[in-house]
């Protein structure tokens, strides 16, 4: 009996083998799948941030064609169109209820104001500058969090904020003679921006993604009526202005798209700072199709920014692990 056991022990060591080799097998093909669709996440963000971009260069060459109230109601309505379609697809119904609730406000009070802010930045200021500044929303979500949702916010990263703030000074050189007051809009659209953002943290996961953007481009084309009734000069687009804002829409709705599919697929600690490849794209865009001229000043008050925004993020990660 003792020899029996002996042998059924030794048999049973070779089946011990195989699944710790199963075991690494697995292991090996989660890593796997892990890395490719972080990697897919990684270009998808990326291409989000193109669109975007190229999204605000046509609305900055229309801008020349047409007042910018117009420009909001043909966006707010051809954006809202497709919103409209992915609800009808998906079988959501159009509900008046979120409209009414606290933080639905909230957010689309910030989506409002920087829709428009941004649209009437895109018609006066660079759009090298206009990328450079939009990278102040992380450093303003985290004073935000710290001063108003109560999150604690150690020397580190308030040292990180305030060092981002101050790039943000050396990108619109406030002393410089070339200084442009209508650059203060870029920074009114990241503070709206700020306000969407948080109050898309603080919306009920039972209100509709889908449902809440259509609301939103209902009251960013509203916007431009009110903006279009103080300035005036509305016109009918002809085939080449209707081409452009069919491709503003589709851009639009393509980088919402993306983006939205790279933060499933990945991690967001992965993810979240190809988030700044925005700049890159804007300084691109502004310099090569623009003729936009970018000193050495701006490029470093840039770099403090972005240093500082992945200092916060990084910050963020170790606290949370």
């Amino acid at each position: 009996m003792l020899k029996e056991r002996r042998k059924k022990s030794l048999n049973a060591q070779p089946d011990l083998a195989k699944l710790i080799s199963i075991g690494d097998f697995i292991d090996t093909q989660i890593s796997r799948a892990t890395t490719s669709a972080n990697l897919k996440s990684i270009i998808l963000m990326i291409l989000a941030m193109g669109c975007f971009t190229f999204a605000d260069l046509l609305i900055k060459i229309a801008s020349e064609m047409m007042p910018v109230g117009q420009i909001m109601i043909l966006l707010g309505i051809g954006s809202s169109f497709v919103f409209l379609t992915l609800l009808w697809m998906k079988g959501e119904a159009i509900r008046l209820s979120p409209l009414f609730n606290s933080a639905v406000m909230l957010r689309n009070a910030g989506e409002l104001i920087a829709a428009t802010s941004m649209c009437l930045a895109l018609a006066y200021v660079p759009l090298s500058t206009i990328g450079a500044i939009i990278q102040t929303v992380p450093l303003m979500i985290t004073s935000v969090a710290a001063l108003f949702l109560g999150e604690r916010v150690g020397m580190r990263r308030a040292l990180a904020i305030g060092i981002g703030f101050l790039g943000a000074l050396f990108i619109v050189q406030p002393g410089d003679g070339n200084f442009d007051a209508m650059t203060g809009l870029v920074f009114v659209s990241a503070i709206g921006m700020t306000l969407r953002d948080v109050g898309t943290k603080l919306v009920s996961d039972s209100f509709s993604t889908l449902l809440l953007s259509f609301y939103s481009c209902v009251l960013f084309a509203s916007s431009g009526v009110i903006l279009l009734l103080f300035t005036g000069g509305a016109s009918v687009p002809n085939a080449n202005v209707t081409i452009l804002f069919l491709a503003m829409v589709a851009l639009g709705s393509f980088a919402v798209i993306l983006m939205t599919e790279a933060v499933r697929l990945g991690d967001m600690s992965v993810v979240s700072p190809f988030r700044y490849t925005r700049l890159l794209f804007s300084l691109a865009a502004g310099v090569i199709i623009l003729d936009e001229q970018v000193n050495a000043m701006m490029l470093f008050g840039s770099a403090l920014t972005i240093g500082a925004g992945l200092y916060i993020w990084r910050r963020e990660i170790a606290l949370d692990t």
